[in-house]
């Protein structure tokens, strides 16, 4: 069984066993602000393959280097521009990632094949103390098996990787509960390549104009970066999306109903829950709930449609995604 350690700050004992393993080419998951990684040493191949065995995840989709800082950042790509300068020293440490041209050093896996590398500088104390600690940037895509549901709790990675990772360091939940907002400064413009807790609003403000990728990348094509997938962050319950006030699905056996303000009458077999109109919340709380419904044995979620405004963009691109349906 593997083992989990509580770790209380950044000067626990624990994340000194956690940076020998990482080290030696083990996988270490550990908490971030945003969700849950699972940690590997992101220069070495062979410990990043342990990764992408652990998780089952596809040789196409590249993972973020954690870096403890900007000069680290900036060691690990061919160009840096002066706007990658500007992001980190107003949104590092925190949940922005950066997508810049790689420099030679970092693996091809890491990369997925591609000309770019993801750079994150993690604000969780925990996760700064272990990149530290072990020297070298960590490569550390969210610690749970592919197209799943993200972890915001130790618990939910033991659950879904279990032997797979060496030692989980339990931090307790993790605060904003939703992964990293990803912009690409590879191109010409600015792109936003997945919403997060970074909003668009706050990165326009620094750049000027940011433009927002809006599709999806089917199976077996090569992400420019982790959570572009058409199906992704899925629970294993049905998720269905509704216009509220739409009606409810006509088999209610095991099925949960989550609103958002205002819960309309539901039969006593259907499960209500109400979710605050705050995105913000509502974001740190999605994935612990849809745990927790897949954990009480529900086979339906049905959920209503959040708003439309700009604050609500990362949970209705997390909604979408993982009520798409299977690839074939």
């Amino acid at each position: 069984m593997t083992r989990i350690l509580q770790v209380a700050g950044p000067d626990d004992p624990a994340i000194r066993e956690a940076a020998s393993l990482l080290c030696a080419g083990g996988l270490v998951a550990f908490p971030t602000e945003t969700v849950y990684g699972l940690g590997a040493d992101g220069l070495d191949p062979e410990a990043v393959a342990r990764i992408y065995a652990a998780k089952g995840r596809p040789a196409t989709n590249p993972v973020i280097l954690h870096v403890d800082g900007l000069a680290s950042a900036r060691a690990l790509t061919s160009r840096w521009p002066v706007e990658a300068t500007a992001l980190a020293e107003r949104f590092w440490p925190g949940p922005l990632t950066l997508v810049l041209p790689a420099s030679e050093q970092v693996p091809a896996i890491v990369r997925a094949g591609g000309p770019t590398v993801a750079l994150r500088c993690p604000a969780h104390p925990v996760a700064q103390a272990l990149i530290k600690a072990v020297g070298r940037p960590l490569a550390a895509p969210s610690a749970n098996r592919s197209q799943h549901l993200s972890p915001t709790l130790a618990e939910h990675v033991a659950s879904s990787l279990g032997e797979a990772v060496d030692l989980i360091l339990d931090g307790g939940p993790t605060e904003a509960g939703l992964e990293s907002t990803i912009l690409d400064l590879s191109g010409a413009r600015p792109r936003i390549l997945r919403p997060g807790p970074v909003a668009p609003a706050e990165l326009a403000a620094l750049l000027g104009a940011v433009d927002l990728w809006k599709g999806a990348v089917k199976l077996g094509e090569t992400q420019a970066a982790p959570g572009m997938a058409e199906r992704h962050y899925a629970p294993r319950a049905r998720l269905e999306l509704v216009v509220p006030g739409s009606g409810l699905p006509a088999n209610s056996a095991r099925t949960a109903y989550v609103a958002f303000g205002q819960l309309p009458p539901l039969p006593d077999s259907i499960r209500g829950i109400l979710l605050p109109l705050d995105a913000e919340a509502v974001g740190t709380r999605l994935f612990a709930l849809l745990h927790e419904l897949d954990d009480a044995g529900f086979e339906c979620v049905v959920m209503e449609r959040p708003p439309e405004d700009e604050a609500w963009m990362a949970v209705r691109d997390r909604l979408r995604r993982a009520s798409a349906k299977e690839s074939v």
